[in-house]
C-alpha cells in the first residue's frame, strides 16, 4: 500500500510547495509540523490532497484567521493527536489481523475500504466536540484565567507494574484505566483534559463536582481486579486554558498533593475544602502543616465520602 493510500504520488517537495503557492523552505516547516519524513530532493513523494492540505493550513495565515507561530502550533498539536489515533487503529488491526485471515479477510484492506465512513465519523466526533467548547468559549469569555477545579489521579504503582506486567498485560490495564476513569469524569459533569498512561488531569465547574469524581475514581479503583487503586489530589483556582491543556500553580498544586496521598485516598488543597465545608456528602480530615515542594507550607485535607 503507498504512501498516499491509493492516491498516486505526483509532486516533488519543489512542485508540491509551488503548486500551493508557498516556498519550500515554508513548506517543510510545515511538513515537519505535520510529522512528515523529510522527501528526498527531485523524488516524487506528495499528491494531489498534500498540496491541498497545505494550500489550505497557510491560507489561514495569509487570511488573518492565524499569524505563523499559531498556525504551526496547531498543525503540530493536531499531527501529534491524529497520529496517536492511527497508532492505536493500527494496534486495533494488527490484533485482529490473525482472525481477519482466517476468514478470507485482510484487515488493513478492510480499513482502507472503510476509510470515507471512518472520516465521517471522525467529523462528526470532532463537530460534536466543538460545540461543547463553544459553550465553554461563552462562560468564560470574560475572564483571561477561568477558575477551575483541577484534579490528578495516578495509578499506585505503576512503575513495579511496568516492570512485572507483560505487554499485553500492561495495554490492558492502561485501557481499562483511560476507559474506567473517563466514564467517571464524564457522568459526573467533568472534562477530561488528558490521559498520561497512568495518569488522568480532569478538571470541572465546582469543587463539588471535583470530590465526587474524586471520591467515586478512589472507590471504584480500590476494588478494580487489575488496578491496585489510584491516588488523587485536587486544587480549585484560576488555570490557563492553552490548546487543550491546563498550566499554572492550580494545576501544579494538584499534582503535587497526588504524590503526598496515599493509595485509595484524596488529597485536597485548603481552597478545596473550603468550598466543601458544611456539605452533607463529604468528610474532611485535616492532616496538618507539610512543606510542599514548590508550593510552600499549607495543610492537605483528606476528602471521603461520607458514610450514611
Amino acid at each position: 500500500m503507498p504512501p498516499g493510500l491509493g492516491e498516486p504520488l505526483c509532486y516533488t517537495a519543489d512542485e508540491a510547495a509551488a503548486a500551493a503557492g508557498v516556498t519550500v523552505q515554508r513548506a517543510r516547516r510545515y511538513w515537519r509540523a505535520l510529522g512528515y519524513p523529510r522527501a528526498p530532493d527531485g523524488e516524487l513523494e506528495f499528491t494531489v490532497s498534500d498540496v491541498e492540505l497545505l494550500r489550505l493550513i497557510t491560507g489561514y495565515v495569509t487570511a488573518g484567521a492565524l499569524d505563523e507561530p499559531e498556525s504551526l502550533r496547531l498543525t503540530r498539536i493536531l499531527s501529534r493527536a491524529i497520529g496517536y489515533l492511527a497508532q492505536l487503529q493500527m494496534e486495533i488491526v494488527a490484533s485482529h489481523r490473525d482472525r481477519s485471515r482466517a476468514v478470507g479477510r485482510d484487515a488493513v484492506e478492510q480499513l482502507v475500504l472503510r476509510m470515507p465512513e471512518a472520516q465521517w465519523v471522525l467529523g462528526q466526533m470532532w463537530r460534536r466536540q466543538v460545540s461543547t467548547a463553544i459553550g465553554r468559549l461563552d462562560e468564560t469569555a470574560e475572564s483571561e484565567m477561568p477558575v477551575a477545579g483541577v484534579g490528578f489521579a495516578d495509578i499506585v504503582g505503576f512503575t513495579e507494574l511496568s516492570r512485572s506486567y507483560s505487554d499485553i498485560d500492561l495495554k490492558r490495564l492502561i485501557a481499562r484505566f483511560e476507559y474506567r476513569a473517563t466514564e467517571i469524569v464524564a457522568d459526573c459533569g467533568g472534562n477530561v483534559v488528558k490521559m498520561l498512561g497512568d495518569e488522568v488531569l480532569f478538571t470541572t465547574d465546582t469543587a463539588v463536582d471535583l470530590a465526587d469524581i474524586a471520591t467515586r475514581l478512589a472507590a471504584r479503583f480500590a476494588t478494580d481486579s487489575l488496578i491496585p487503586g489510584v491516588r488523587i489530589g485536587l486544587a480549585h483556582g484560576s488555570v490557563l486554558p492553552y490548546l487543550g491543556d491546563v498550566f499554572g500553580p492550580t494545576v501544579n498544586l494538584a499534582s503535587r498533593l497526588t504524590a503526598l496521598a496515599e493509595p485509595h485516598t484524596v488529597l485536597a488543597a485548603p481552597e478545596v475544602a473550603g468550598e466543601l465545608a458544611g456539605h452533607p456528602g463529604f468528610d474532611l480530615l485535616p492532616l496538618g502543616e507539610r512543606d510542599i515542594r514548590g508550593v510552600g507550607t499549607l495543610e492537605p485535607i483528606r476528602v471521603e465520602r461520607a458514610r450514611d
